[in-house]
């Protein structure tokens, strides 16, 4: 289940932290690489089961969300991206197999450089990454990863940088 914070009287992010702190949550953050019209994606290579996600991870004592962006960004895709973009913040429970889950998640925006290949394997922590371009509209997300695409939408068409492809849905 996802339920995004809204922004009356304080951030969402500043909410979000506060309810973290207070409930003792874990924080993440989710890093969503755009060139417009596709979104860098990445499955687990060694473990299909693990669906298609994008690069995403912890928020270390002492670190902002968005310092914990650029750092998973760079541990798990090998991008060095600076100025992540705040798109949403929400809570997120769910029941896995093994577990309960209950978690604070960021969304961030980074704008692809021009020079990415179309697709490639990382290798970080003894993981494969098999990273590669996906639909923008249509990224097939897992673990509910897409919760805060929506909220990609509207940065993409406020900044001018519209998805061209949302024309034809």
């Amino acid at each position: 289940m996802v339920t995004f914070y809204n922004s009356e009287g304080q951030s969402s992010e500043a909410q979000a932290r506060a309810d973290a702190q207070a409930l003792g949550l874990r924080e993440k953050v989710l890093c969503f690489v755009h060139d417009g019209q596709k979104l860098l994606v990445f499955d687990h290579a060694d473990v299909p089961d693990a669906g298609v996600q994008v690069p995403a991870g912890g928020v270390e004592a002492g670190e902002t969300p968005a310092e914990a962006a650029v750092r998973e960004l760079r541990e798990e895709s090998g991008l060095t991206l600076s100025n992540p973009h705040f798109l949403a913040a929400y809570r997120w429970e769910a029941q896995t197999p093994e577990r309960f889950t209950r978690q604070v998640c960021y969304a961030f925006a980074f704008t692809a450089p021009d020079d990415l290949p179309h697709s490639w394997i990382q290798h970080a922590d003894g993981h494969r990454f098999a990273f590669r371009w996906a639909d923008l509209n249509r990224p097939e997300l897992d673990w509910e990863m897409d919760a805060a695409l929506p909220h990609l939408y509207s940065f993409l068409t406020k900044t001018n940088r519209p998805n061209r492809s949302l024309a034809h849905d």
